[in-house]
């Protein structure tokens, strides 16, 4: 009984009583603790790899994305033949969009007929001007 007295704790409890609703001895109690501390320095060190992973994933994304768009830009705008193929392809596109979606009327532009030889003339040079702009 003095030897139980004497491996007391602080806290009032012996060493028999500290391990023996889990652990069979002190050996099997350090022995627990230490494939603990084994398997959470194994699951620190993996979690640290994985921020530091997805934190050079977000470095060497972010900035790459509008860098990259600029790039291509540039590239497109600098090449004259690919710039007219793609504005081609668009323009080829736009010929399937219907001019007026839904029900409504067109815009109907004033007829003008000419009244004399000279307001013939004044139309067909106005006209020859607008093509020649565009």
């Amino acid at each position: 009984m003095e030897e139980e007295n004497k491996t007391e704790s602080a806290v009032g409890m012996s060493e028999t009583d500290l391990i023996a609703g889990k652990f069979k001895n002190v050996e099997a109690l350090v022995r627990a603790y230490g494939e603990l501390e084994s398997e959470f320095t194994r699951r620190s060190q993996r979690l640290r790899a994985l921020e530091e992973e997805l934190a050079s994933r977000e470095k060497d994304e972010a900035p790459h994305a509008p860098r990259g768009q600029e790039e291509l830009l540039r590239a497109v705008t600098e090449d004259e033949g690919l710039k007219a193929r793609i504005l081609s392809d668009y323009l080829q596109e736009l010929r399937s969009v219907p001019l007026m979606a839904g029900a409504g009327s067109g815009v109907i532009a004033e007829v003008k007929r000419p009244k004399t030889v000279a307001e013939a003339g004044d139309l067909a040079l106005g006209y020859l001007k607008r093509q020649k702009q565009s």
